[in-house]
């Protein structure tokens, strides 16, 4: 779960709990010190066990507090994003989505190759759709440590061309131990966002037009790599996150990842 949407619900679920009354400590204490003298003995404390929704709430803010440290150190970074969900990508709800972004998919896709010439150069073994059969286009990218993947299927029945990539299925490939938080979504309101589980594996479902960016290897945003982009499912398939965009809807894109082989 994006921090912005664990935060928003740790606001309503503060508002939620019942907590009672703060006790008048400062005087138990003194009166105790009183009886026992204070050189001799320290006031002791008493604990109780935390009820389960305390705890969790005492967990998700842990995390909250944690998020000015995971984008500086990379191990803090990557078990935050084993907890929440995908290693490679992140989404985040925001207000709107600028004006000046436009529907460029040429520029993040690398240098044209083929499946033989790229998988000499990727940190992974990629995965291809069984259903489809070999893509019309392969693209190498060197940005994200490990390289990306990128595998391009043309317009035919159940792939109608999307107007955000002009083909009808693009597959983005990163091993996301080494480029953890490459693929970044920036979903305004109206955007359904849905996390789900593929054969045991999580998974994030966005629905509606949204903002899709890089991030290099020090985690700033790649401002020139920007585009609007439409459905897509990002996917986590052991390292491996697979990012599925096109013109489909979610039972269209369940059925490409589950063949992914």
């Amino acid at each position: 779960m994006p921090v912005a949407e664990l935060e928003r619900q740790l606001r309503q679920l503060g508002a939620e709990v019942e907590y009672p009354p703060t006790p008048q400590l400062a005087q138990s204490v003194a009166e105790h010190l009183a009886d026992e003298g204070a050189e001799s003995r320290r006031p002791r404390l008493s604990w109780q066990p935390l009820s389960t929704r305390a705890a969790l709430l005492a967990v998700a803010l842990v995390l909250v507090l944690a998020g000015s440290v995971v984008a500086a150190v990379p191990a803090a970074r990557n078990a935050l994003l084993d907890l929440v969900g995908l290693r490679g990508a992140t989404v985040e709800r925001v207000p709107a989505l600028p004006d000046d972004v436009e529907a460029r998919l040429g520029i993040g896709l690398g240098r044209p190759t083929t499946l033989e010439s790229a998988q000499s150069s990727l940190a992974f073994q990629p995965l291809l759709p069984a259903q489809l059969g070999e893509p019309n286009g392969v693209f190498l990218n060197h940005d994200p440590p490990g390289g990306e993947l990128s595998l391009v299927y043309t317009t035919r029945p159940g792939l109608p061309r999307s107007r955000y990539t002009g083909v009808g299925l693009l597959i983005n490939e990163i091993n996301g131990n080494f480029a953890p938080g490459f693929f970044g979504k920036l979903a305004p309101r109206g955007v359904r966002i849905e996390w789900l589980r593929i054969d045991g594996e999580p998974a994030i479902w966005v629905q509606g037009l949204h903002e899709f960016f890089y991030k290099d290897a020090t985690h700033t945003y790649r401002i020139s790599r920007t585009r609007l982009a439409g459905n897509t499912l990002l996917v986590q398939r052991g390292p491996i996150v697979v990012r599925i965009e096109g013109r489909f809807g979610l039972d269209r894109a369940l059925a490409i990842a589950r063949s992914l082989r």
